[in-house]
C-alpha cells in the first residue's frame, strides 16, 4: 500500500492521490526500464546481438564446474571469420558489420536452445555447448561451416561476397581441466585450422 484515503472522501483530494500515484508508478517503471537496458547493454554485444566476451567468461566457469561435478560432457566451438580485415579494407567498415551481424546470425540459426552463442571480439565467435561430446561438437561445427560458406553475405546494397570460417573445436577431457585450458585448446585448434587452409573444422590440436 502506497496511499490511502479516510472517510468522508474528498473528490479533488483522491484525483490528487491517483494522479500522483501515477506519476510514481511511471517513474518506478522508467527506472526498472533503464536497469534492465544497462543490464542487457553489460552482457550483450551491440552490433550482433550475441553475449559479449564478459557474459561469456562469467558463465564458461560455471558451465565447466557444474560439468566437472555431473561427469557430463561440454565442448567449446571457437569460430573466425576468414581473411576479414581484406573484407574491412575493401569494402568499408560498414560492410565488415554486416557480415559479422549475418554471421551471428547463421550462427543462431545453428545452435540449441542451450548452448551459449558469444561474440568473443573482432570477428572471433564462440559457442558454448552443453552436455556435447566432441564428435556431436564436430557435427555442429561443420554444420555451420557449410551453412556460412553455402550463401554469399550482402555487404552492402550492391555487393554479395563470398565468406567462410575456420572453426576450432576443444572439449572438457579431465577433472582438473579449467576454463582457460579447454578455450585454449579450442584455440590452438582454430589456428591449425587456419594453418591448413582455413574453411575447415580441427579439432583440439594440442
Amino acid at each position: 500500500v502506497n496511499d490511502y484515503l479516510m472517510r468522508p472522501i474528498d473528490r479533488h483530494e483522491m484525483l490528487a492521490r491517483v494522479r500522483t500515484q501515477i506519476k510514481r508508478k511511471r517513474y518506478s517503471d522508467f527506472l526498472r526500464t533503464r536497469l534492465e537496458e544497462s543490464v542487457e547493454l553489460a552482457i550483450t554485444d551491440p552490433l550482433t546481438g550475441l553475449h559479449n566476451r564478459r557474459y561469456m567468461e562469467g558463465h564458461l566457469r560455471t558451465l565447466v564446474e557444474e560439468a566437472i561435478a555431473s561427469g557430463r560432457p561440454l565442448s567449446i566451438l571457437v569460430a573466425d571469420i576468414d581473411f576479414f580485415k581484406k573484407i574491412n579494407d575493401g569494402y568499408g567498415h560498414d560492410a565488415g558489420d554486416n557480415v559479422l551481424r549475418e554471421f551471428a546470425a547463421r550462427m543462431k540459426r545453428n545452435v540449441r536452445g542451450i548452448d551459449l552463442s558469444c561474440r568473443f571480439g573482432g570477428e572471433e565467435f564462440v559457442i558454448i555447448m552443453p552436455d556435447t561430446e566432441l564428435s556431436r561438437a564436430y557435427q555442429v561445427a561443420e554444420r555451420l561451416r557449410t551453412y556460412v560458406a553455402a550463401e554469399p553475405f550482402q555487404a552492402n546494397a550492391t555487393t554479395q561476397l563470398k565468406v567462410t570460417a575456420s572453426v576450432g573445436l576443444a572439449t572438457l577431457e579431465r577433472r582438473d581441466d579449467t576454463p582457460e585450458t579447454i578455450f585454449k585448446r579450442a584455440d590452438n585448434a582454430l589456428y591449425a585450422a587456419k594453418r591448413e587452409g582455413r574453411n575447415r573444422v580441427v579439432a583440439d590440436a594440442a
